[in-house]
C-alpha cells in the first residue's frame, strides 16, 4: 500500500466505525484462507463485517471513536469484527471460536463499555433482535387474541342471561 492508500484507508475504516456501536478484536493466527473466508461469509449473513487488520493502521483507525480503548490489543495476527448488533456478532464469532480454537477472541467495546472475552460469550449467550422481537410480537398478537375471545365469550353469556330470563 502506498502512503496515500493507507491514509485513505485509515480515514474511511475511522467513518465506518463511527457509524457502529460493536467492534470485536480477535487473533487469527493458524486460520487458513477458507476458514476466513467462511467466518467473513458467516458474518456478512448476520449484517456484521469482519476484516482482518494491519495493526499500525488499524491503531490509527480507532483514534477518536468510542473503540480507542482496544488499541493495546492490536498486537500480532488481528482481526476486527463490527456492527451494530453485538449479540449476533458475537454469537458468530464465539460459536466459530468454539469449532476453531486458532480465533482467539480477545477484546471488544459495545456502547464505551470494554468487554472481556468472558463478557462476549455471555453476550452471545443473549437471544438476538430477531427473536426478541418475534417474541415480542409473538405475546402482542397473543393478548389481542385472548382478549377478543374474553369479549367474545363475554357477549354470549350476557345473551345467555337474557334468553334464561322466565317470560311472564
Amino acid at each position: 500500500m502506498q502512503r496515500l492508500e493507507k491514509q485513505e484507508f485509515v480515514k474511511d475504516f475511522n467513518s465506518v466505525l463511527k457509524q457502529n456501536d460493536f467492534l470485536l478484536v480477535a487473533h487469527y493466527k493458524g486460520l487458513t484462507v477458507s476458514e476466513i473466508s467462511e467466518l467473513r461469509r458467516q458474518i456478512k449473513l448476520n449484517n456484521a463485517t469482519f476484516k482482518v487488520a494491519k495493526n499500525t493502521l488499524a491503531k490509527r483507525a480507532i483514534k477518536e471513536t468510542c473503540f480507542e480503548q482496544l488499541e493495546d490489543f492490536f498486537v500480532g495476527p488481528t482481526s476486527v469484527a463490527y456492527s451494530n448488533d453485538p449479540v449476533s456478532t458475537s454469537k458468530v464469532i464465539i460459536d466459530f471460536a468454539k469449532s476453531n480454537e486458532n480465533l482467539k477472541v480477545l477484546a471488544g467495546v459495545m456502547g464505551n463499555k470494554q468487554l472481556s472475552p468472558d463478557e462476549i460469550k455471555q453476550l452471545a449467550s443473549l437471544p438476538s433482535m430477531e427473536e426478541l422481537k418475534a417474541k415480542i410480537v409473538g405475546l402482542l398478537s397473543s393478548i389481542q387474541t385472548k382478549i377478543v375471545f374474553s369479549l367474545k365469550d363475554s357477549q354470549s353469556k350476557i345473551v345467555r342471561v337474557i334468553n334464561s330470563k322466565p317470560k311472564n
